[in-house]
């Protein structure tokens, strides 16, 4: 990748640097949000995601700048590809979050699922992956709705329109 693509002439990922620093700030943000939270049951997963998303922050910053030529391949990396694709899969991603309190958490996960597999499927669409995709991704969120509400006890929209 050259320095006109966002690695510095030594090949340090500078723009990667800046998104991990900006993510590490907003961690040390949610972990001081979490401080108003009385209930342990409340905290103990957001700190969690916030100390690990820290912490893997602080080691790909620490990757960067003590070898940053392990893992890149001069080969790899974006050539080309569709910007409106991109904005499509952010904007599919905080719709169904700004819809969850009205359609729910499942009507809302399977949604964005659907839109993210159409916007990110480059590959031709088969009869097989008609039928297995779908399903897969039905079978995802039920198992995410599962893990968080039945075994996490998460409190999930059940979303206003339904309940």
């Amino acid at each position: 990748m050259s320095p006109e693509q966002g690695q510095g002439s030594q090949g340090i990922d500078l723009g990667g640097i800046i998104v991990a620093a900006a993510l590490i700030v907003l961690g040390i943000v949610a972990l001081w949000d979490t401080t108003n939270m009385a209930d342990a049951d409340s905290f103990v997963f957001p700190r969690m995601v916030a100390i690990s998303m820290i912490g893997f922050c602080i080691l790909f910053i620490a990757l960067q700048m003590i070898a940053p030529s392990i893992g890149t391949n001069e080969e790899a990396g974006v050539v080309g590809g569709s910007s409106l694709r991109r904005i499509g899969l952010v904007t599919a991603m905080v719709l169904a979050a700004l819809l969850m309190p009205w359609l729910g958490f499942l009507v809302s996960g399977a949604l964005s699922f659907a839109a993210i597999m159409l916007l990110a499927m480059y590959d031709q669409w088969t009869p097989f992956r008609r039928l297995v995709f779908p399903v897969v991704g039905i079978v995802i969120v039920a198992g995410f709705y599962v893990i968080f509400a039945e075994l996490l006890l998460v409190p999930l929209p059940v979303g206003s329109l339904f309940g």
